[in-house]
């Protein structure tokens, strides 16, 4: 195949003209509206007088603003610098700083303490919907989110594939981020690989719904989209209350790959009704990324859904992936990671038992380093120059590799990593807790989820806690619970006894004493039930409250909600009726019904 550069990307740009490109609820953009989007990026940068290599940092909730800001930097040598639009201010600001940016993009009314450190583009909201008679309803202007015009100059074109690409950010403590360097060679190699590995061509259309500031979500989806000719198509994020508007979006549009984590395929698994969403004969496969997919979600998903499963292993280090496992060609088998596909894989040679130990990758896929932090740069790669993962394999006589498990204590929650030190240092600044410690606990669903015990000087309720988590961390990031302890235990040493704080914790964790006595009435207790899983005062909810208003009302907290519900009023409601809850008030109906 022809090798990818920014030349043939911005070929693919304008030669799309009214293919689509991208499809988003209510939204249809197309290849022509991409060049316009991106020759009006051109002009924000000549405005703010960027210079190729400049740093850009983006923070919004504007997905096409996103989509075609970071195209035109990729094409024009301007480095993004992509933030999820829940990042907090902090922590905003201390990326900026370490970048030290050029200009950072904003969501108009959204800037808080970040317009003073940066020269800012503020996104406007976008202007109505047009809606024709026989028309699904199009924007007024693809991008006008943009005041700019479109620029008469095409983008600068890099050539040099070790010129730096963009920088994404992992977890890290507000004080110490740290930023992920992806070259333009780095990334073109990995999409080349995935392009001809799943056989992208411009009649694909990748179903991919995950965060464009995750690797996966940007690379997968629109890059993969643009890379092929082809359009991505986004729904807005998965819900187990959306669960079938989700899934039937698939077929609506006919989706050839759908993309998503093992997370979200174990709740499809668990609560879609329907076994066909997947039958339409353009719809080739079915791709988990981000965390090994579990060997029996994996049987299920492909007898139920009668379509082929592949696992891809990466991290942001590796652009999006590395390893393979499915039944192509190329791929390791059934309930492994898979094998290397142009990059080359191995056991750490001086582990002691050669077929077991740290997984390390070599290959044109593989990053350069972190941004500006050498010595982390260093300790990540061996001298030989493969890079450490930091994760214990086996290797299998026939070559695929088994994942065991991580060396160091990060959390994997759902294909997201969170590391615990930045959790501690958030709930550190509560005037209040004087230790803090974050473990992870086990879940069926997510794989892990982070629990916190903290040391108080005086008391203070979880649901300030978690309000106080709120505004320093990514929502995912918040602690699905916080427990306050007399004391952290710790060995002799000082340093925390992590075995011993996770079952202290676990028990926290473990059924709460039921709430209130017959007399009570159904709504009250239900309300009473879900202030206490959601973490906020009884007094800010209603019957009506439900996903989207509630703060704390996520996929993880919904499935708790349904337990603590089931223990507390002794009934089982069907995985059909709860994956139909939205409301408080439909949680009452589900208890009523089950009862009769």
């Amino acid at each position: 195949m022809t090798r990818i550069t920014a030349s043939t990307l911005w070929d693919r740009v304008c030669s799309g003209g009214r293919s689509e490109f991208m499809v988003t609820p209510g939204q249809r953009f197309t290849y022509a509206d991409l060049e316009q989007g991106v020759r009006r990026w051109l002009n924000c940068f000549d405005a703010a007088g960027l210079r190729p290599g400049d740093r850009m940092v983006m923070r919004t909730r504007h997905e096409p603003a996103m989509v075609s800001g970071f195209i035109a930097a990729l094409l024009d040598g301007i480095v993004p610098v992509l933030l999820a639009a829940d990042t907090p201010d902090l922590r905003v600001q201390a990326i900026h700083a370490k970048v030290d940016a050029a200009c950072l993009v904003l969501d108009e009314g959204a800037a808080g303490q970040c317009l003073s450190h940066a020269r800012a583009v503020q996104l406007a909201e976008a202007g109505p919907a047009k809606r024709g008679l026989f028309r699904r309803a199009e924007p007024a202007d693809a991008f006008s989110h943009l005041r700019s015009g479109a620029a008469t100059r095409a983008p600068r074109l890099p050539s040099g594939r070790s010129e730096l690409g963009y920088i994404l950010f992992t977890s890290g403590t507000t004080a110490s981020p740290s930023g992920v360097m992806i070259s333009q060679g780095n990334l073109y190699a990995n999409l080349e690989t995935l392009t001809r590995l799943f056989g992208y061509q411009q009649q694909s259309r990748i179903f991919n719904d995950m965060l464009l500031a995750h690797a996966d979500g940007m690379v997968q989806g629109p890059l993969l989209a643009l890379a092929s000719g082809c359009a991505v198509i986004r729904a807005g994020g998965f819900t187990i209350p959306t669960t079938e508007e989700w899934l039937n979006r698939i077929r609506a549009e006919r989706a050839t790959h759908v993309i998503t984590v093992p997370t979200v395929w174990a709740m499809i698994d668990a609560y879609a009704r329907f076994d066909d969403y997947f039958d339409a004969p353009e719809c080739r496969l079915l791709l988990s990324v981000a965390a090994k997919l579990p060997d029996e979600l994996w049987r299920r998903l492909e007898k139920r859904f009668g379509r082929p499963v592949c696992n891809q292993y990466g991290l942001t280090e590796t652009v999006a992936s590395a390893l393979y496992a499915g039944p192509l060609a190329e791929m390791g088998g059934f309930g492994t990671i898979g094998l290397p596909v142009d990059c080359e894989a191995r056991i750490d040679p001086l582990s002691p038992d050669r077929q077991e130990g740290e997984l390390q990758l070599r290959g044109e896929n593989i990053f350069p380093g972190y941004w500006q932090d050498e010595e982390r740069t260093k300790s990540a790669f061996t001298a030989d120059g493969w890079l450490k993962t930091g994760d214990l394999v086996r290797q299998r006589a026939d070559g695929p590799f088994e994942y065991l498990s991580r060396l160091k204590s990060v959390i994997m929650m759902g294909g997201f990593l969170i590391r615990p030190d930045e959790i501690d240092e958030a709930m550190l600044a509560h005037p209040a807790v004087r230790e803090s410690v974050t473990v992870a606990i086990e879940d069926e669903m997510f794989g892990e989820v982070p629990v916190t015990g903290v040391v108080c000087s005086e008391p203070v309720g979880e649901n300030d806690l978690t309000e106080h988590a709120r505004t320093r961390l990514e929502a995912r990031k918040v602690p699905k619970r916080i427990i306050a302890l007399a004391e952290i235990p710790r060995g002799l040493s000082g340093k925390p006894t992590l075995a011993q704080l996770t079952t202290a914790l676990m028990a926290a964790v473990g059924p709460h004493a039921r709430v209130g006595e017959g007399e009570q009435v159904l709504d009250d207790a239900v309300l009473a039930i879900a202030a206490r899983v959601f973490r906020v005062a009884a007094d800010q909810l209603t019957l009506d409250s439900g996903v989207g208003d509630v703060p704390g009302w996520d996929s993880f907290s919904h499935l708790n909600f349904l337990f603590e519900i089931e223990t507390h009023f002794s009934v089982s409601i069907s995985a059909a009726r709860f994956a139909a809850i939205r409301s408080i008030r439909d949680m009452t109906r589900a208890v009523r019904e089950s009862r009769t």
